[in-house]
């Protein structure tokens, strides 16, 4: 059984696999939470060595580390230093400068250097922040952990002795620099203009259908092709009952999985979702990354050199998250098109209406991706409804959403109703309640013997579980699991699994590309039988067989669970 606290350590070995794969830094350190957790129960003394220990690890790095690009001081040191050392500002010092207060300082110092160093400068503070999150959260969940059994093994409780310490701790005032993040984006936000992302957006957007109309009318083969692709989709998904079909999810949009561009779209483009959307389809998946800029663009991969026209650019080998949207929309595509926006796909979605939706990956360990969809969400309410669910593999991350979402419902009602005065309670508690539907917020797992330690699998024969990862305390849980699939999903202990967990949670399946089946009879299976809420497809051209067929099916299916059921009522009454 997987605990709360085993949740907090996977998601900080993504963190940390994150940061190795990032490319050569100066890393920063981190409280070893796995090392010092195996402490527990083995000595009192040496788990109290280990942990004061990380205490002031964490505090020398904050303030005294060797490198300076680790300290708090140099944020602000860099700032008045650059800033009273420009022309710009030198030749015009006004009264209002002296004495400044800090947010005005930070708005002076995008107003006077370039956006590079300024970026740069954001860049360092949101790394700061997040690492001295992650320190202090890790201190805490080891003193709670600690202390979970701490008087069955004879030993003294230490949150009393403990946290006041971590509390008083100049890093756990990380908070605090949640304001000078914010006002670094909104200064950066100010500086580019409110409109500019729409603007690039837009300007990109045409001269990139400007190359693809003129690419089109020169190839009528590509054009009969896609019509072709287009007219078998809108047939097949007419033959699929409406209840069914909303349980479809199209995988990465209507692409080809072997990247070719002939016949459909590029995965995660826009032309992927808008023709699996127009075609009958209601639910797209996709894979979102933050930019170096904080925008939301769609990305599966590291980088985008599997995609890229040029493989061996620079930008395409480069990590989405160090790379501007401004660099992403100089990338060239196979399909002559570009990564979207997250805006602009939901915007789509919104435009094309009907029961048009996303459902959204986001990769284990990205903290700050779910902040900024929290973000998008809430400068953005009229799009809340065309996201249906947000997954990750990441059940901390997950649960953190979550509580992030309902958050900013809150937020959003007493903003449209009015301000509460402090007696006063708003008029519900829950998402039922919101006048916002709220997305799923569910869990990816696998379904195989993890290869690493913190990754999440479970087998459907035993989904015991998953229970305790969909828990957090006494806070809500997570709505749902999309689980990896299994061929014994299929058999009757199988459905009888999926049933049982599909009446208390959503349920998603979601299958490898070559290894497992994707075609209409497990698909409708997995939903009718077994009770699943989504089935991901990559829509292939051999997904749909006669619906006589699925019958016999479903058929045999019966006669299989009907055999078993006699053998087991035979075995108990002998």
């Amino acid at each position: 059984m997987q605990s709360n606290m085993v949740k907090f350590g996977r998601h900080l070995q993504f963190y940390l696999e994150s940061d190795e794969t990032h490319g050569p830094r100066d890393d920063p350190y981190i409280v070893p939470y796995t090392d010092i957790k195996e402490c527990i129960g083995k000595s009192q003394h040496h788990f109290t060595r280990e942990w004061t220990g990380s205490l002031k690890q964490a505090i020398l790095q904050y303030i005294f580390s060797p490198n300076s690009s680790k300290r708090i001081k140099t944020f602000w040191k860099r700032i008045f230093d650059d800033v009273f050392s420009s022309s710009a500002c030198s030749q015009s010092f006004e009264e209002e400068h002296r004495g400044i207060h800090g947010d005005k300082a930070i708005e002076l110092y995008v107003e006077v250097m370039d956006e590079a160093r300024s970026r740069e400068l954001f860049s360092f503070i949101k790394k700061l922040h997040s690492t001295a999150a992650m320190n202090c959260e890790a201190l805490r969940k080891l003193v709670k952990k600690f202390d979970k059994g701490a008087v069955a093994r004879g030993e003294e409780m230490l949150t009393a002795s403990f946290l006041h310490e971590l509390y008083s701790a100049s890093f756990s005032n990380y908070p605090c620099l949640e304001g000078y993040i914010d006002a670094l984006r909104d200064s950066l936000i100010t500086s580019e203009g409110e409109d500019a992302e729409d603007e690039d957006s837009d300007n990109e957007s045409y001269s990139i259908q400007q190359k693809i109309s003129s690419s089109y009318r020169n190839d009528s083969t590509a054009v009969k092709r896609r019509a072709e692709e287009l007219t078998w989709l809108k047939t097949m998904i007419a033959s699929i009952p409406p209840m069914e079909l909303s349980a479809l999810v199209a995988h990465r949009g209507f692409h080809c999985p072997r990247d070719g561009t002939n016949r459909r779209p590029l995965e995660n483009s826009l032309s992927a979702f808008e023709m699996a959307w127009c075609g009958g389809i209601k639910l797209c998946e996709c894979d979102v990354a933050l930019t170096k800029d904080e925008k939301l663009v769609l990305a599966h991969d590291e980088d985008f050199s599997r995609l890229a026209l040029d493989p061996n650019a620079v930008c395409s080998k480069t990590k989405v998250q160090d790379l501007t949207m401004k660099e992403i929309m100089s990338l060239t595509f196979k399909s002559g098109s570009r990564p979207p926006l997250l805006l602009d796909v939901l915007r789509s979605a919104q435009a094309i209406g009907g029961d048009s939706k996303l459902v959204i990956e986001i990769k284990p360990g990205n903290q700050d991706a779910c902040t900024a969809l929290v973000r998008l969400f809430r400068h953005h309410p009229d799009l809340i409804d065309r996201c249906e669910a947000i997954m990750s593999f990441d059940a901390f991350t997950m649960h953190r959403l979550k509580s992030e979402l309902e958050d900013m419902a809150v937020s959003l009602k007493t903003e449209r109703f009015g301000s509460l005065s402090p007696q006063s309670k708003p008029s519900f508690d829950s998402k039922a309640d919101a006048p916002l539907q709220l997305p799923q917020v569910l869990l990816l797992t696998v379904a195989k013997e993890p290869q690493k330690h913190y990754e999440l699998w479970v087998d459907i024969l035993n989904s015991s579980p998953i229970h305790s990862w969909l828990k957090h305390g006494n806070k809500s849980s997570l709505d749902g699991v999309y689980l990896q699939y299994q061929p014994v999903m299929l058999e009757p202990a199988g459905i009888r699994g999926l049933r049982h967990l599909s009446k208390q949670y959503k349920v998603g399946i979601w299958g490898e590309f070559r290894k497992d089946p994707d075609d209409y009879f497990t698909a409708m299976q997995l939903i009718n039988e077994c009770g699943v809420s989504y089935v991901n497809t990559d829509l292939p051209r051999s997904f749909r067989s006669s619906a006589s067929d699925f019958k016999q099916h479903r058929m045999t299916v019966h006669r299989k669970e009907h055999i078993m059921q006699v053998y087991e009522t035979s075995r108990l009454f002998g």
